[in-house]
């Protein structure tokens, strides 16, 4: 046998051995009366500290999550018991005696047989109702320690400290300032003692940090070479798709290597041991210094205010500029004070006086700072395409609209009610306020920037003219120029993935509950019981998901049938249409009836609802029935659909919205119709655009008898095709009609893509059509009048003017 083989199968039995020896046992199963103990006294004693007064937040959320620990082992248990009690019960329904059936003699081993079974049915059922009592009990003490949590975090926020008004504060503020400079320079020189040393003594393990060490080189290396491949280049005028991606390259570039870089050192610094209190202050820093390298990348992302050809985001050039500079500043002075005021109020001793002034320092500066950035002046859009820069100097437009100035002032209003909340001493809730309002600002900004960048990626690879689109065409087997259409399903599943995460985090950055959050959506996903019907988002998904398989299916089934069983048989036309049409109803109606047996409901109870619903419909809603099931056969036969050029019943126009009960038309005078769905059934519908959006536009016009046919044909066949909206093929048709005593009659008929377009091309025939008959002379631009008396036709004929012939009141006369 060759080497490597043999060394391959010597690994695989080295790997297969210590996957064998290193797996632990399984744990012994503890009994169930056991386990009904341990879970007791575990809620018993959550249950006492929860009685216990100054639980943090931290505490709860801990006792919570023993909570939800016990609540699943016991749901674990509770369905297992299930289980076996089914089976019991499967295996005792043979043996159970009939009442008023015929005594049969039994067997003692039958009997024997039967009362085992009931034993363990009993038993069975009573471990599902000791289950059933500690889920009660989990959940009483779930609600009512979220309950406590929200009391805790509401007493935190409005806990008054010492206000900086008072005067004692102002007293010992130079002294609890001393301590802590002396309790951070002792610190600082303890470590430069015995930090080196930690580091070199060889007790702490680095490889780790380097490994990231060469990870941090081989991502600056990689960051480099996209940005040169798909970073912002020179394009004067780069497209949508080009400036996200580039931009999206170049920020990550920009503050990955960095972050990577300071996170590194965060590592080394905490590896070297550091004294209390740098141990705590050196991962703050770390945080901090990641935090302002993110905003960076943001800000020169989204708003890039060097290049406004590559910017992403509608800001004015101005308004770009003035924003990043003001969130810069904002995080760089804001991020630097907080540390200045976590490093002189850490440590032993009394530091109430530092806090209460520190507070009051940051509230004010932070809201000084945070001003300029929702002012209007950081908010001017972008001027459209081709307008005027000048219109309206005084009224620019302004990003996101009056609803998002409003927002701005109310953001402005709590940023500076920081400031008298600090004052009076309510230092937590300042800072709470501050921090909420930047982490939301922050997860906003990160989110649309997210959904900006994956539209344009899934645009990218739509499109036909991009190696993306190319590829994913040549992989699906379509056409190089065909349409992708599923780009906006996804685009959907990712905003709704973007909305979920923007529910959960916006709610803690605010310290909600967020566990109840995802309490109350889990239970909206396992459903609400009705009555004997469980509603449930899963339940619904799971229908929606069953109906359009089984309408695929249905529709795939009446394809084949329609276009390949039905042409072999011999059958009339109409026939064949009936059964298609029939297949198309019993299709529809399978699904709709096997997606509402996946929802769980009861066909008895339907069934006594369409009862009670049909005498309805007999006493007065006819009618409504009526065009109710009007709108939907519309809706699955389609017929007429949204944008369609119909005209029914005296009316005509365009198909706006097709609802359940009446269907929305505009008329060509911009009037709506509102028309009930039966008229459409009822009546005849004639629809210009059924199968194609083309029409014809027919020009009929008549010449003198002098004309020369054939230069009048080509005339008009060459004003045709001269036309740009005017197909090709079919091509325009010219037909000599008649000979009439006034003059020959012709006709012109063009074809255009769009029925819109009827009345602009018919415009601009005409108009050629009338140069062309001018320049060759087959129409005189000037006719000699004709002049109507007391029903007599009089044809005048022009003479020149005389001079001398005027009138009494000096005016020339012309003479006849």
């Amino acid at each position: 046998m060759p080497y490597f083989p043999r060394l391959a199968w010597l690994l695989l039995l080295l790997v297969g051995a210590g996957a064998a020896f290193g797996q632990p046992a399984a744990p012994p199963q503890r009994p169930f009366a056991q386990l009904i103990d341990v879970w007791t006294r575990q809620l018993d004693r959550v249950a006492t500290r929860a009685e216990q007064a100054n639980l943090l937040p931290a505490e709860i959320d801990a006792l919570r999550e023993q909570v939800a620990d016990v609540r699943a082992a016991a749901s674990a248990a509770a369905a297992i018991a299930r289980n076996d009690l089914a089976d019991t019960k499967k295996l005792l329904a043979p043996l159970e005696v009939k009442p008023g059936g015929e005594a049969v003699p039994e067997t003692d081993a039958v009997k024997a047989d039967r009362t085992r079974l009931s034993d363990l049915a009993a038993v069975s059922e009573s471990q599902v109702k000791q289950c059933e009592v500690i889920i009660a009990r989990t959940d009483q003490l779930t609600e009512r320690l979220t309950k406590l949590r929200g009391q805790v975090m509401l007493e935190a926020l409005l806990h008054r400290d010492l206000s900086p008004l008072s005067p004692d504060v102002w007293r010992q503020l130079g002294p609890q300032f001393k301590t802590a400079v002396q309790t951070l320079s002792a610190a600082v020189t303890a470590w430069g003692h015995e930090g080196l040393s930690a580091l070199g003594s060889g007790d702490q393990d680095l490889t780790s940090l380097g490994v990231w060490a060469v990870v941090t080189v081989l991502l600056w290396w990689l960051g480099r070479f996209l940005r040169r491949r798909f970073g912002r280049g020179d394009a004067a005028e780069p497209g949508q798709r080009d400036r996200t991606i580039a931009a999206a390259v170049d920020g990550v570039g920009l503050v990955l290597v960095p972050i990577l870089a300071v996170w590194l050192v965060g590592k080394l610094l905490t590896a070297t041991a550091p004294p209390a209190p740098i141990d705590v202050l050196v991962p703050d820093l770390i945080v901090r210094v990641i935090i302002f390298l993110l905003v960076v990348g943001l800000t020169a992302t989204a708003l890039s205010p060097r290049r406004p050809a590559w910017r992403v985001l509608p800001f004015s050039t101005e308004s770009a500029d003035e924003l990043s500079r003001a969130v810069r500043r904002l995080m760089a002075v804001g991020l630097s004070i907080e540390f200045v005021y976590v490093v002189v109020t850490r440590g032993a001793g009394d530091r109430s006086a530092l806090a209460s002034v520190g507070a009051l320092v940051i509230a004010t500066v932070v809201a000084i700072l945070a001003l300029p950035t929702l002012s209007n002046r950081a908010w001017h859009a972008a001027p459209a395409p081709g307008s005027s820069l000048g219109t309206e100097p005084g009224h620019p437009h302004m990003i996101g609209g009056t609803w998002w100035s409003i927002t701005r002032l109310l953001l402005s209003v709590l940023v500076l009610s920081a400031i008298p909340f600090a004052l009076l001493g309510y230092a937590t809730l300042a800072a709470h306020l501050h921090n909420a309002i930047f982490s939301t600002a922050l997860m906003i900004t990160i989110v649309v920037l997210a959904h900006r960048l994956m539209a344009d990626l899934l645009e990218e690879a739509a499109a036909p003219d991009t190696p993306p689109g190319r590829w994913v065409r040549h992989r699906l087997g379509l056409a190089p120029d065909s349409t992708l259409r599923g780009q906006h399903l996804l685009m959907l599943v990712f905003d709704l993935f973007l909305v979920l995460l923007l529910a959960v985090g916006i709610p803690a950055a605010w310290s909600v509950d967020t566990d109840a959050i995802v309490d109350g959506a889990g239970q909206l996903m396992r459903g609400v019981k009705v009555g004997g019907v469980t509603i449930s988002l899963g339940n619904v998904g799971m229908a929606i998901v069953a109906f359009a398989v089984c309408l695929v299916i249905a529709r795939l089934v009446r394809t084949v049938v329609r276009d390949r069983v039905l042409p072999t048989v011999d059958a009339p036309m109409p026939l064949r249409q009936s059964i298609d049409a029939g297949l198309n109803y019993v299709g529809v109606l399978l699904a709709l009836v096997i997606g509402i047996g996946v929802l769980g409901v009861d066909f008895t109870n339907l069934a006594i609802v369409l009862g009670a619903l049909s005498v309805g419909i007999g006493l007065g809603l006819q009618n409504i029935a009526n065009n109710v099931i009007s709108g939907v056969i519309l809706l699955v036969e389609r017929p007429i659909k949204a944008g369609d050029w119909v005209n029914v019943a005296g009316h005509e126009g365009f198909i706006r919205r097709i609802n359940i009960r009446a269907t929305e038309m505009e008329t060509f005078q911009r009037t709506h119709v509102i028309m009930p769905n039966s008229m459409f059934l009822q009546n005849p519908v004639v629809n210009r655009t059924y199968a194609d959006t083309s029409s014809r536009v027919e020009i009929k016009l008549t010449v003198g008898l002098a004309t020369d046919v054939p230069a009048m044909e080509a005339l008009l066949r060459e004003t045709a095709l001269g036309h740009p909206r005017v197909l090709r093929v079919p091509a325009p048709i010219v037909r000599f009609e008649r000979i009439t005593p006034s003059g020959l009659d012709f006709e012109l008929f063009v074809f255009v893509s769009r029925l819109e377009d009827r009345l602009l091309v018919t415009n601009d025939l005409n108009q050629a059509i009338l140069a062309k008959m001018i320049e060759s002379g087959i129409l005189d631009p000037k006719p000699i009048p004709t002049i109507k008396l007391h029903g007599i036709e009089t044809h005048l004929e022009a003479k020149p003017v005389d001079a001398k012939s005027t009138s009494k009141d000096g005016d020339a006369a012309a003479a006849p």
